[in-house]
């Protein structure tokens, strides 16, 4: 169908002008004038319509790298090639998703003959999960400047958006294998023989290999480093306890997945195993622990997908799925939040369970903006207000994560800015102290 430019209105607006102009003669030859005007510039619309490109004057193709990441630009490159003889006007329009921020994904581009230009642009995905690009818009304006011709170039297709796995890259490489070497000093429960060197002044007279030492002439002392192939279980709660949103835009959910996978990450690179579970109400998915850097691709995602629903979690549903398929000692980090003291009970109750088995760690999403608020001096009655509710949910807090640690269970409450950091060094710290 064609669509009429501002160049045509104009000229439909001059046959109103003669209307005007001519209003003092006869009414039957002002409207005879503007007929014929308006019949004139609708014959040149249809004419140009039909002499403007069609869909089959060009080509266009969208390149996109996956997995898209979360909450970061990423760039969108559009191609079009013009396959006629003669130069193109177009305005292109890209589709990207609605859950994205994008701009400079429309404009109006000029084509030589059998040439081609690029449209590049930047989305910025404000969630993760499974999203659609839509088709690529193309409008080319005939000869006359009078109307054109608009279709859609078929470019749909789903994309993924992953965490930042860029981001997370530099966390999980501060536990990377060779970090964890250290002179043995004594203890070495849970560590493995890695290597003999020359014995230097302060080390451990206990780890000198005394025959190894008759062999070569000279002091050789054994290092070791923390054991490999253990299990590292992350058990995330999908359920309203990580389901706020912060300043930042993010919901909890989403600073809890980053560190779940900086924490994989640094887990694969030791050559432990690691595994995932995601509860809400119910079991919503669990992949079983592997090792190797390819277990770092079905984690990624099952995460990508993990969405925080305004629901109660079930703790013992999610820590009997654990169970059922954990025998051996793990460690278990728990990512929630200690919200209420009813959550907080139930929590208890279940990993003081299972810590008779496994090392437990509860990963507490704390929230920067309440602990700000408890500390405010007021200004008025309502922040005064406020300051009491903050300063309750932080008690509140406080004696959740006192009773946890009373029970065995190690609790870590941290910002969510900062949770992805202090887990990946306190993992380091389980593995150098051989606590496994």
């Amino acid at each position: 169908m064609p669509v009429p430019t501002p160049r045509a209105a104009l000229l439909l607006a001059a046959a109103a002008l003669v209307a005007l102009v001519g209003s003092g003669s006869g009414a039957g030859a002002v409207l005879a004038a503007v007929l014929a005007i308006d019949a004139a510039v609708l014959a040149l619309v249809l004419l140009d319509a039909a002499l403007a490109p069609g869909p089959g004057a060009v080509r266009a193709t969208r390149a996109i790298r996956e997995p898209l990441s979360a909450f970061a630009p990423n760039g969108v490159a559009v191609r079009v090639e013009n396959l006629a003889r003669r130069p193109l006007r177009l305005e292109v329009a890209d589709a990207p998703p609605a859950e994205v921020d994008a701009a400079g994904h429309r404009r109006r581009i000029a084509l030589p003959a059998t040439g081609e230009a690029a449209l590049a642009y930047e989305v910025t995905p404000r969630a993760r999960g499974r999203f659609a690009f839509g088709d690529l818009h193309v409008r080319a304006a005939g000869p006359l400047g009078l109307a054109a011709r608009q279709w859609r170039v078929p470019l749909a297709r789903e994309v993924r958006v992953y965490p930042d796995l860029r981001a997370l890259a530099t966390l999980g490489a501060g536990a990377r294998p060779e970090a964890g070497r250290a002179r043995a000093r004594g203890h070495r429960e849970a560590r493995e023989f890695a290597a003999l060197r020359a014995y230097f002044p302060g080390d451990d007279v206990r780890s000198i290999d005394w025959k190894a030492s008759a062999r070569r002439g000279s002091p050789v002392v054994r290092e070791w480093q923390p054991e490999r192939n253990q299990t590292v279980w992350l058990v995330l709660d999908c359920g309203r306890h990580l389901s706020a949103r912060l300043p930042d835009g993010r919901v909890k959910l989403d600073h809890a997945v980053d560190a779940a996978l900086a924490v994989a990450r640094a887990a694969a690179l030791r050559g432990d195993r690691v595994g995932v579970v995601l509860f809400g109400a119910e079991v919503q998915r669990v992949v079983p622990p592997a090792a190797g850097r390819r277990q770092l691709a079905p984690i990624a995602e099952a995460l990508h997908v993990a969405e925080a629903r305004v629901e109660e979690s079930d703790y013992a549903a999610a820590f009997d799925a654990l169970e059922a398929r954990q025998r051996r000692r793990a460690l278990v980090v728990v990512f929630t939040d200690l919200a209420d003291p009813d959550t907080s009970a139930l929590l208890l109750a279940r990993t003081a369970h299972l810590r008779r088995r496994h090392l437990v760690l509860v990963a507490a999403v704390a929230d920067s903006e309440i602990a700000d608020a408890a500390a405010a001096r007021p200004r008025d009655v309502h922040e005064a207000y406020l300051r009491v509710a903050a300063e309750r949910i932080m008690d509140e807090r406080e004696a959740a994560a006192g009773r946890l640690a009373a029970a065995g269970v190690r609790v870590e409450s941290v910002a969510a800015r900062e949770l992805a950091a202090v887990l990946v060094g306190r993992y380091a710290d389980v593995k150098a102290r051989g606590e496994l």
